[in-house]
């Protein structure tokens, strides 16, 4: 129970360091570019989120469960890698071919470019490892590393519009510098590190987390969806309104990060070595995103207006119920990612997938029909909506394969010798 609250603590002191850093960079780049800068720089950034996404596809995750039963397996470390540099590669081709027909200025071009060389320091990224060996404090350390570098250099580097280049550039340097990091603790605490290409063990590898991959691609690519179709319906102010609260809404859910990373190796460790423990310690962590999400999302509801017309102006109050209505989606949001990391600890990754592209599917119906008729309101209700459904056919799945109570009672002796261990 020590180590685990340790490590929560230092969870989210690196996850809200890191937001916060992140969140001083874009503010100081929207200044600089102004509005057409900063639109010209967070379009090219989503061509390297993709090639992020797919060179990722879900290896990662699968790696975190299976590092997290066989800490010692360096060989399937090696194998991921290997796996993940492979197929950045073969992704940084597609796009640079996909350059040479898409439409935009050579300026517009460059810049992409320059940003999807991160996607070479990313491959090498060992963060899994260590959030599979519950080593949280160099997780926090070299999430920090990479937003506070990429902050540093924007400060030291970008003067003016006309140096629009450098914003890739600190943004490469910033994830190299953490990468750089990570590499260095493995070696100093497991002596090397072996990258191995194994197209046999690529292929078993894809096989397994691709289920867990497009998972994560579709979800992603739902949350587009709002944004384009309020613009194509109603233009900027009512985008702007809707990502006024979302914003907000967003940065609550560094909660549902800190329970991914802290559960799902004990889970998976778990589903292993102590699967009779597996329903209490997922009846004790949900009893705990549903008390935080509470009291939270209560607290931001209540002075919700205030909360916006303090960060944003007093021009963005009328964003007041878009911010309510998605409180309900963050008090749902967690418990469907610990619930479905749940499946994928238990090898039910097939079932996370079809929840998650159910998910998908009724946002796809129901963003464009509520955001017709009730504008950034009808989108957040969308979304809470698909998210709340989902998470009734999540608990169904999961209690189809292992049996938990809720609401989840508490019982802190028990529960104390079960987490101990960990």
């Amino acid at each position: 129970m020590d180590k685990i609250s340790k490590n929560f603590v230092r969870l989210f002191f690196g996850e809200g360091l890191s937001h916060l850093f992140g969140f001083i960079t874009n503010a100081y780049i929207a200044r600089i570019l102004g509005v057409e800068g900063f639109g010209l720089i967070n379009y090219s950034l989503a061509f390297l989120t993709y090639l992020l996404l797919f060179s990722n596809i879900g290896f990662t995750t699968l790696g975190t469960r299976e590092v997290s039963r066989e800490q010692n397996d360096n060989t399937l470390i090696g194998t991921i890698t290997g796996a993940r540099f492979t197929l950045t590669l073969l992704l940084f081709i597609f796009f640079l071919s996909l350059l040479t027909v898409i439409p935009g200025t050579t300026q517009v071009k460059t810049v992409i470019l320059f940003y999807l060389f991160t996607g070479i320091p990313y491959a090498f990224n060992l963060e899994f490892v260590f959030q599979a060996r519950e080593e949280m404090g160099i997780v926090a350390t070299g999430k920090i590393i990479q937003s506070l570098g990429y902050l540093i250099f924007i400060l030291i580097l970008l003067r003016n519009p006309k140096q629009i280049l450098t914003i890739p550039i600190a943004f490469f340097a910033g994830y190299t510098i953490a990468t750089i990091l990570l590499i260095f603790f493995f070696i100093k605490r497991y002596k090397r590190l072996y990258v191995l290409f194994n197209f046999s063990a690529f292929a078993n590898l894809l096989s397994a987390a691709l289920p867990i991959g497009l998972a994560t691609i579709i979800y992603q690519a739902v949350f587009n969806l709002p944004t384009i179709w309020l613009r194509m319906l109603y233009g900027e102010k009512e985008v702007g309104l809707f990502s006024a609260g979302f914003k907000i809404v967003l940065l609550l859910l560094i909660i549902e990060r800190v329970f991914y990373y802290l559960v799902f190796p004990i889970l998976s460790r778990a589903s292993k070595k102590n699967p009779a423990h597996l329903p209490l310690i997922i009846e004790l962590f949900t009893l705990t995103l549903m008390v935080i999400t509470l009291i939270v999302a209560l607290g931001v509801g209540i002075f919700a207006s205030k909360i916006i017309g303090l960060i944003y102006g007093t021009n963005f109050i009328a964003a007041t119920p878009v911010l309510r209505i998605l409180l309900l989606y963050f008090i749902t949001a967690p418990l469907n990612t610990l619930w479905g990391y749940a499946l994928v600890a238990l090898n039910q990754e097939r079932k996370f997938f079809k929840v998650i592209f159910l998910i998908a599917l009724m946002n796809l119906l129901m963003i464009p029909v509520l955001g017709y008729l009730f504008k950034g309101t009808g989108v957040a209700l969308a979304i809470f909506l698909s998210e709340f459904i989902g998470l009734l056919i999540m608990h169904q799945k999961l209690s189809g394969v292992i049996q938990f109570r809720m609401p989840p009672p508490v019982n802190l002796p028990r529960i104390k010798e079960i987490l101990n261990p960990f």
